[in-house]
Protein backbone atom coordinates (compact mmCIF):
# COMPACT_ATOMS: atom_id res chain seq x y z
CA UNK A 1 0.00 0.00 0.00
CA UNK A 2 1.85 3.09 -1.28
CA UNK A 3 1.76 6.28 0.82
CA UNK A 4 3.01 9.75 -0.06
CA UNK A 5 3.80 12.24 2.70
CA UNK A 6 3.83 15.90 1.67
CA UNK A 7 5.48 18.03 4.32
CA UNK A 8 6.40 21.62 5.18
CA UNK A 9 9.21 22.18 7.67
CA UNK A 10 11.24 25.18 8.73
CA UNK A 11 13.39 23.84 11.54
CA UNK A 12 13.10 20.12 10.91
CA UNK A 13 10.45 18.93 13.38
CA UNK A 14 7.98 17.96 10.66
CA UNK A 15 10.64 16.20 8.60
CA UNK A 16 11.61 14.16 11.65
CA UNK A 17 7.99 13.05 12.09
CA UNK A 18 7.66 12.28 8.38
CA UNK A 19 10.70 10.01 8.54
CA UNK A 20 9.43 8.19 11.62
CA UNK A 21 5.98 7.71 10.08
CA UNK A 22 7.45 6.50 6.77
CA UNK A 23 9.52 3.94 8.64
CA UNK A 24 6.42 2.61 10.41
CA UNK A 25 4.18 2.54 7.33
CA UNK A 26 6.67 1.22 4.79
CA UNK A 27 6.49 1.85 1.02
CA UNK A 28 6.31 5.60 1.62
CA UNK A 29 7.66 8.57 -0.34
CA UNK A 30 8.45 11.84 1.48
CA UNK A 31 8.14 15.10 -0.47
CA UNK A 32 8.95 18.64 0.66
CA UNK A 33 6.29 20.94 -0.79
CA UNK A 34 8.89 23.71 -1.08
CA UNK A 35 10.24 21.69 -4.01
CA UNK A 36 6.86 21.53 -5.76
CA UNK A 37 6.65 24.65 -7.90
CA UNK A 38 3.81 23.45 -10.10
CA UNK A 39 0.98 20.96 -9.76
CA UNK A 40 2.18 17.65 -8.38
CA UNK A 41 2.33 14.79 -10.87
CA UNK A 42 -0.42 12.21 -10.61
CA UNK A 43 1.56 9.71 -8.56
CA UNK A 44 -0.02 6.37 -7.74
CA UNK A 45 -0.72 6.26 -4.01
CA UNK A 46 -3.28 4.55 -1.83
CA UNK A 47 -2.90 7.22 0.86
CA UNK A 48 -1.66 10.80 1.06
CA UNK A 49 -0.43 12.42 4.25
CA UNK A 50 -0.25 16.19 4.76
CA UNK A 51 2.28 17.09 7.47
CA UNK A 52 2.94 20.57 8.82
CA UNK A 53 3.65 22.68 11.94
CA UNK A 54 0.72 24.67 13.32
CA UNK A 55 1.08 28.41 12.71
CA UNK A 56 -1.22 30.54 14.87
CA UNK A 57 -3.86 27.79 15.03
CA UNK A 58 -3.77 27.22 11.26
CA UNK A 59 -1.86 25.99 8.23
CA UNK A 60 1.38 27.55 7.04
CA UNK A 61 0.39 29.72 4.08
CA UNK A 62 2.60 27.69 1.74
CA UNK A 63 0.86 24.45 2.75
CA UNK A 64 -2.60 26.01 2.42
CA UNK A 65 -1.78 27.26 -1.09
CA UNK A 66 -0.23 23.93 -2.05
CA UNK A 67 -3.28 21.90 -1.04
CA UNK A 68 -5.64 24.41 -2.64
CA UNK A 69 -3.84 24.80 -5.96
CA UNK A 70 -1.21 22.14 -6.57
CA UNK A 71 -1.91 18.86 -4.80
CA UNK A 72 -3.10 16.04 -7.04
CA UNK A 73 -5.61 13.86 -5.13
CA UNK A 74 -7.75 11.17 -6.72
CA UNK A 75 -11.28 10.77 -5.42
CA UNK A 76 -10.59 7.31 -3.94
CA UNK A 77 -7.32 8.27 -2.19
CA UNK A 78 -7.25 8.08 1.59
CA UNK A 79 -6.13 11.48 2.95
CA UNK A 80 -4.84 12.12 6.46
CA UNK A 81 -2.92 14.86 8.21
CA UNK A 82 -0.34 15.02 10.97
CA UNK A 83 0.19 18.37 12.69
CA UNK A 84 2.85 19.27 15.21
CA UNK A 85 2.57 22.11 17.68
CA UNK A 86 4.26 23.61 20.71
CA UNK A 87 1.11 24.32 22.69
CA UNK A 88 -2.31 24.28 20.96
CA UNK A 89 -4.24 25.00 17.78
CA UNK A 90 -3.84 21.72 15.92
CA UNK A 91 -7.54 20.79 15.79
CA UNK A 92 -8.41 24.25 14.44
CA UNK A 93 -5.86 23.81 11.67
CA UNK A 94 -7.50 20.50 10.74
CA UNK A 95 -10.83 22.30 10.32
CA UNK A 96 -9.10 24.68 7.94
CA UNK A 97 -7.54 21.80 6.01
CA UNK A 98 -10.89 20.01 5.77
CA UNK A 99 -12.45 23.15 4.31
CA UNK A 100 -9.67 23.55 1.74
CA UNK A 101 -10.00 19.94 0.61
CA UNK A 102 -13.79 20.21 0.57
CA UNK A 103 -13.50 23.15 -1.81
CA UNK A 104 -11.81 20.71 -4.19
CA UNK A 105 -14.46 18.04 -3.60
CA UNK A 106 -12.02 15.95 -1.59
CA UNK A 107 -12.16 14.66 1.98
CA UNK A 108 -9.80 14.68 4.94
CA UNK A 109 -10.41 11.27 6.48
CA UNK A 110 -8.25 11.54 9.59
CA UNK A 111 -6.17 14.07 11.49
CA UNK A 112 -3.51 13.58 14.16
CA UNK A 113 -1.37 15.86 16.28
CA UNK A 114 1.87 15.61 18.24
CA UNK A 115 3.64 18.07 20.51
CA UNK A 116 7.21 18.97 19.53
CA UNK A 117 9.86 21.35 20.88
CA UNK A 118 8.96 25.02 20.27
CA UNK A 119 10.96 26.95 17.68
CA UNK A 120 9.35 30.39 17.76
CA UNK A 121 12.20 32.51 19.08
CA UNK A 122 9.86 35.48 19.52
CA UNK A 123 8.23 33.54 22.36
CA UNK A 124 11.06 31.51 23.84
CA UNK A 125 14.49 30.06 23.27
CA UNK A 126 15.36 26.41 22.83
CA UNK A 127 14.18 23.94 25.43
CA UNK A 128 16.64 22.08 27.60
CA UNK A 129 18.08 18.87 26.17
CA UNK A 130 16.09 16.94 28.76
CA UNK A 131 12.78 18.43 27.60
CA UNK A 132 13.68 17.93 23.94
CA UNK A 133 14.51 14.28 24.56
CA UNK A 134 11.17 13.79 26.30
CA UNK A 135 9.33 15.40 23.38
CA UNK A 136 11.10 13.15 20.86
CA UNK A 137 10.48 10.02 22.89
CA UNK A 138 6.77 10.76 23.25
CA UNK A 139 6.51 11.65 19.57
CA UNK A 140 8.14 8.37 18.52
CA UNK A 141 5.66 6.42 20.64
CA UNK A 142 2.80 8.47 19.23
CA UNK A 143 3.90 7.77 15.66
CA UNK A 144 3.55 4.04 16.24
CA UNK A 145 -0.06 4.49 17.36
CA UNK A 146 -0.79 6.87 14.49
CA UNK A 147 0.66 4.47 11.92
CA UNK A 148 -1.54 1.66 13.23
CA UNK A 149 -4.62 3.88 13.02
CA UNK A 150 -3.75 4.91 9.44
CA UNK A 151 -3.47 1.24 8.44
CA UNK A 152 -7.01 0.73 9.74
CA UNK A 153 -8.28 3.56 7.47
CA UNK A 154 -10.82 5.28 9.77
CA UNK A 155 -13.19 7.64 7.93
CA UNK A 156 -13.62 10.38 10.54
CA UNK A 157 -10.82 10.20 13.09
CA UNK A 158 -9.62 13.53 14.51
CA UNK A 159 -7.77 14.29 17.71
CA UNK A 160 -9.11 17.12 19.90
CA UNK A 161 -6.38 17.88 22.43
CA UNK A 162 -5.92 21.61 23.00
CA UNK A 163 -9.12 22.59 21.21
CA UNK A 164 -10.04 26.29 21.26
CA UNK A 165 -13.12 28.06 19.83
CA UNK A 166 -12.85 28.24 16.05
CA UNK A 167 -13.64 31.95 15.86
CA UNK A 168 -10.71 32.71 18.18
CA UNK A 169 -8.47 30.46 16.10
CA UNK A 170 -9.58 32.29 12.94
CA UNK A 171 -8.79 35.70 14.48
CA UNK A 172 -5.40 34.48 15.66
CA UNK A 173 -4.61 33.11 12.21
CA UNK A 174 -5.67 36.29 10.38
CA UNK A 175 -3.60 38.45 12.70
CA UNK A 176 -0.56 36.22 12.23
CA UNK A 177 -0.49 36.64 8.45
CA UNK A 178 -1.12 40.36 8.72
CA UNK A 179 1.88 40.35 11.05
CA UNK A 180 3.99 38.31 8.59
CA UNK A 181 3.69 40.99 5.90
CA UNK A 182 5.32 43.50 8.24
CA UNK A 183 7.71 41.63 10.49
CA UNK A 184 10.20 40.59 7.78
CA UNK A 185 11.82 44.00 8.28
CA UNK A 186 12.89 42.98 11.78
CA UNK A 187 15.43 40.37 10.66
CA UNK A 188 19.05 41.50 10.73
CA UNK A 189 22.57 40.06 10.84
CA UNK A 190 25.39 40.96 13.19
CA UNK A 191 29.13 40.82 12.56
CA UNK A 192 29.18 37.04 12.99
CA UNK A 193 27.83 36.61 9.44
CA UNK A 194 30.20 34.56 7.22
CA UNK A 195 28.20 35.08 4.00
CA UNK A 196 27.71 31.32 3.62
CA UNK A 197 24.31 31.69 1.95
CA UNK A 198 22.59 28.89 3.89
CA UNK A 199 19.78 31.29 4.78
CA UNK A 200 19.21 31.89 1.06
CA UNK A 201 19.20 28.20 0.19
CA UNK A 202 16.98 27.04 3.06
CA UNK A 203 14.24 29.67 2.71
CA UNK A 204 11.18 27.77 1.37
CA UNK A 205 9.80 30.85 -0.42
CA UNK A 206 13.10 32.03 -1.96
CA UNK A 207 12.57 35.25 -0.03
CA UNK A 208 16.21 35.99 0.86
CA UNK A 209 19.02 37.32 -1.30
CA UNK A 210 22.61 38.15 -0.56
CA UNK A 211 23.35 41.83 -1.18
CA UNK A 212 26.94 42.89 -0.57
CA UNK A 213 27.43 39.44 1.03
CA UNK A 214 24.68 40.04 3.59
CA UNK A 215 21.14 38.57 3.56
CA UNK A 216 18.25 40.83 2.68
CA UNK A 217 14.65 39.73 3.29
CA UNK A 218 11.73 40.29 0.93
CA UNK A 219 8.03 40.52 1.71
CA UNK A 220 7.16 36.87 0.97
CA UNK A 221 7.98 35.60 4.46
CA UNK A 222 6.35 32.55 6.06
CA UNK A 223 7.86 33.31 9.49
CA UNK A 224 9.13 29.71 9.54
CA UNK A 225 12.42 31.04 11.02
CA UNK A 226 14.50 28.54 9.03
CA UNK A 227 16.97 31.30 8.14
CA UNK A 228 17.50 32.30 11.75
CA UNK A 229 17.47 28.87 13.36
CA UNK A 230 19.80 27.19 10.83
CA UNK A 231 22.41 29.98 10.64
CA UNK A 232 25.70 28.19 11.46
CA UNK A 233 27.26 31.40 12.80
CA UNK A 234 24.19 32.38 14.87
CA UNK A 235 24.38 35.69 13.05
CA UNK A 236 20.71 36.18 12.19
CA UNK A 237 18.49 37.83 14.80
CA UNK A 238 15.29 39.82 15.17
CA UNK A 239 14.89 43.30 16.52
CA UNK A 240 13.42 43.23 20.02
CA UNK A 241 14.72 39.70 20.77
CA UNK A 242 17.91 39.34 22.85
CA UNK A 243 20.77 37.93 20.78
CA UNK A 244 21.58 35.71 23.75
CA UNK A 245 18.30 33.81 23.37
CA UNK A 246 19.15 30.23 22.35
CA UNK A 247 18.30 29.01 18.85
CA UNK A 248 16.76 25.66 17.92
CA UNK A 249 16.60 23.24 15.04
CA UNK A 250 15.77 19.56 15.14
CA UNK A 251 18.93 17.61 16.02
CA UNK A 252 17.99 14.61 13.83
CA UNK A 253 17.81 16.77 10.69
CA UNK A 254 20.55 18.63 8.81
CA UNK A 255 20.10 21.88 6.92
CA UNK A 256 21.25 20.10 3.77
CA UNK A 257 18.38 17.61 4.14
CA UNK A 258 15.82 20.38 3.74
CA UNK A 259 17.80 22.15 1.02
CA UNK A 260 18.18 18.94 -0.97
CA UNK A 261 14.45 18.19 -0.71
CA UNK A 262 13.66 21.60 -2.23
CA UNK A 263 15.66 20.79 -5.36
CA UNK A 264 13.13 18.62 -7.18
Amino acid sequence: MKTILYYFSGTGNTLMLARLLAEELGDTEIINIAGCNDSTPDRKADAIGILYPVYACGLPKMMCDFVKNNLAVKADTYVFSLTNYASFGGPASLHQLKDVLRSRDRKLHAGFGLSMPPNDIMICGAESQEKQTKHFSEAAAGIKTIAQTIRERPENYFYHKGRIPLFLAWLCYKFFFWYCTREFKKFYVNNNCISCGICVKICPTENIKLVNERPVWGKNCEQCLACLQWCPAVAIHRKGIPETRSHYHNPTVKAQDLIKDMQR
